[in-house]
């Protein structure tokens, strides 16, 4: 009952604050004048988590899960996890609360996006919905040496995902329900409709890897230091579609953002987790702008990487990805960039001044927002297509 209160609190909160102020609409091809410092691998404290920042012995979690805080073993699993409805509803994902890093990507070019989420400091034996995999997320994966689950994957031209894990030599760590080899670890939930109905035992798929396994070092910087910059206590996403738009509230108490979601104001649902009913929030809520491709209607490329390799064989040719950020936490808004130059190393992100921001310890949203429309093709024998589709990014 307490949980329902805070929830329905937290949405009167967010309807008087949608009319109380014009909103500031981010231009995310701004020309911020922003030289980012050449930066290396961040140290991590002992006892602190790479992540999240948070004292891992102060981390109480439930028997049968693994993980850095559990057992010391650091080998994050990157889960790709149900966002139809934008996660409203019987949507929502479960054990979602364990989750370090959330991401938010492109699904189809009208609007659908699908949740990412990395597991590292506690990594559950039950989470879902499991959805299938996109070509962008294989090179999240790659970014942190995570084990990598989903449930089937898109096999498109330009998108193959199948390839991509062999070209990046990830087989051995890519684990999708659809395969035989591990549908012992997969399952269905009672009382859920197909096809969010799909669970997966990621501590048992961790205890697959191999503990020599190499994992890279990709660390973000923490501080207990409060951010400075604009007050954003409200923050909304426009993906294009209604059902798809999400709201971030600002609340002191929490001491982090709420993410709502639904078509209108009234609509709104606070974004939980399926089980406990607990609200998932964020300490940190950056939004990382993309250049976007799609070679078909539902098959999204993000430029999130930099690597000759990949991309020369579209006729692209070398280049490192990079673009502007914006920051929110504890309550302001802070303009920066980021960068990331090859498919193995970290997307660094800097604030106004070119070095690699600290961010505020506690759970983060990274929402890989389109900041164009190219073309896309709806078939290979048809002329390439121009295409708008209406985003945004505001906060107040």
């Amino acid at each position: 009952m307490a949980k329902r209160m805070y929830a329905l609190a937290l949405i009167l909160c967010l309807l008087c604050s949608w009319s109380a102020w014009a909103d500031t609409v981010i231009d995310g091809n701004e020309d911020r004048g922003i030289t980012p410092a050449d930066v290396g691998l961040n140290e991590t404290p002992e006892g602190v988590s790479p992540t999240t920042g948070r004292t891992l012995s102060g981390i109480d979690a439930p028997a049968g899960f693994s993980g850095l805080a559990v057992n010391g073993r650091y080998q994050p699993i990157l889960v790709q996890i149900d966002n139809t409805d934008n996660g409203k509803g019987y949507r929502a994902p479960w054990n979602g609360i364990w989750g370090d890093i959330y991401y938010e990507s492109s699904l189809r070019r009208e609007g659908h996006t699908r949740i990412s989420i990395l597991y590292s400091d506690v990594i559950p034996d039950d989470v879902g919905p499991v959805r299938s995999a996109r070509i962008g997320h294989i090179w999240l994966r790659q970014e942190w040496g995570a084990g990598f689950v989903h449930y089937g994957q898109q096999e498109f031209d330009r998108t193959n995902v199948k390839a991509e894990v062999t070209r990046l030599g990830a087989a051995d760590m890519d684990f999708s329900g659809t395969a035989q080899t591990w549908k012992a670890y997969f399952y269905k939930r009672e009382k859920l409709k197909s096809p969010h109905d799909i669970g997966a035992d990621l501590a048992g798929l961790q205890g697959l890897i191999p503990a020599d396994k190499a994992v890279p070092d990709h660390a973000f910087l923490f501080t207990d230091e409060p951010a400075v910059g604009d007050a954003a206590t409200v923050i909304t996403v426009n993906w294009g579609r209604k059902d798809y738009r999400s709201v971030y509230t600002w609340s002191p108490a929490v001491g982090a953002y709420t993410r709502s979601v639904g078509s209108t104001a009234r609509d709104q649902e606070v974004y939980h987790d399926l089980d406990s009913g607990e609200a998932i929030t964020f300490a940190n809520v950056i939004v990382q702008w993309v250049d976007m491709d799609w070679p078909q209607v539902q098959a999204p490329v993000m430029r999130i990487v930099g690597d000759a390799a990949f991309f020369t064989t579209y006729g692209d040719g070398a280049f490192i990805a990079e673009g502007n950020a914006d920051f929110f936490m504890n309550g302001v808004h802070v303009a920066g960039y980021w960068r990331r130059e090859s498919m193995d190393s970290r997307t660094v992100f800097y604030g106004p001044d070119g070095s690699e921001i600290e961010l505020q310890r506690g759970r983060t949203m990274i929402i890989l927002f389109p900041n164009n429309e190219r073309i896309i093709h709806t078939n290979r024998n048809q002329a390439p297509t121009p295409v708008e589709v209406k985003r945004s990014v505001s906060y107040k």
